[in-house]
């Protein structure tokens, strides 16, 4: 009996502290191999939580045939047990949304590198126009946005007299994120660097 209320226990347990961690993990490294492992953990676990039901059921079962075993013991367990192992679906559900939203969403940060402020700078193009508002001399800003269609990502913005424009990114598209550095510099050219998410 005490077997099976531990087999239920590592089902439910296993997969939400390996999810967790490798979506931290992920977080912190953008691995690709780590979203690989994440799908992975979620097949497991699925059959993890389906082994820790029948496991629970088993425990139960074998605590209503055992007459001296505490009724309300077994129901306090069951109920902890269960309570473990149906908050793996939510959270992982929660966990690979996060993980797709942060991993399709596109991101920009803009240096300004001038002595004036940059006034109504502007991020726009595969149909997103996403302003950044001004930025003061030596400021910079970060803005993540999701790419609506296919095309090039521009930016714009004024100081004084100059006006700042470009392309920051040859080619967008939806559901790919990316990351862009921008600086504005003082000689009125723009620095570009793109890299993956």
């Amino acid at each position: 009996m005490n077997r099976a209320y531990r087999n239920a226990v590592i089902c439910g347990a296993v997969p939400l502290i390996v999810g967790v961690s490798v979506f931290l993990l992920w977080l912190v490294t953008r691995w690709d191999q780590l979203m690989m492992a994440g799908v992975a953990t979620l097949y497991a676990g699925s059959f993890m939580l389906l082994i820790g039901i029948l496991e629970l059921a088993r425990y139960g079962w074998l605590g209503l045939k055992t007459p001296e075993f505490p009724r309300r013991k077994l129901r306090r367990a069951t109920l902890g047990v269960a309570a473990l192992l149906l908050a793996n679906p939510p959270v992982a559900a929660g966990v690979a949304f996060a993980a797709m939203s942060i991993h399709t969403r596109y991101t920009v940060v803009v240096h300004n590198a001038t002595t004036q402020p940059l006034v109504n700078a502007r991020v726009f193009g595969g149909n997103c126009d996403e302003s950044l508002g001004n930025i003061a001399p030596g400021g910079k800003t970060r803005h993540s946005f999701w790419i609506e269609c296919e095309g090039a990502l521009n930016f714009s913005a004024t100081s004084g007299t100059t006006v700042y424009t470009g392309i920051i990114d040859d080619y967008v598209t939806p559901n790919m994120g990316g990351y862009t550095a921008v600086t504005v510099n003082a000689d009125g050219t723009l620095t570009v660097i793109n890299r993956s998410p």
